[in-house]
């Protein structure tokens, strides 16, 4: 994943945070094991187009995507290649999709629908 999409979702030094200071998930094991969730939220980076097919995958089963498709912006046909086959997925389970910044993408099943106006005072972009 782009650090710089991280920098944007978590802040950088100049804003008080740093990557250093927050927790590995990967690491953080909290009883995956034994708990479950209905839905999960789930980072994809979109390098080609079969990424795309796990991310059509992730949304039938109900879950909330972020993707990063920054890889792929210099390719204008792959890029609204995966962004169309995504958008039909997102309208076949009554879902949404947003950006979210230059080359991020949220992605939403049905029942949940993005608000997309800003919280606060900051840039969140």
């Amino acid at each position: 994943m782009s650090q710089s999409f991280f920098k944007r979702l978590f802040g950088n030094k100049e804003g008080g945070k740093n990557l250093e200071e927050y927790v590995d998930l990967e690491e953080l094991e909290l009883g995956r094991e034994t708990r479950e969730a209905e839905i999960y939220v789930r980072i994809a980076e979109i390098r080609d187009i079969e990424d795309a097919s796990t991310v059509k995958e992730q949304i039938y089963s109900g879950n909330i995507i972020m993707m990063d498709i920054s890889p792929i912006l210099d390719n204008k046909t792959l890029k609204d290649r995966v962004v169309r086959d995504v958008r039909k997925a997102v309208e076949d389970v009554g879902g949404d999709i947003a950006g979210i910044g230059k080359g991020e993408v949220i992605v939403t099943p049905g029942r949940i629908k993005i608000d997309r106006r800003i919280i606060g005072g900051g840039d969140f972009r």
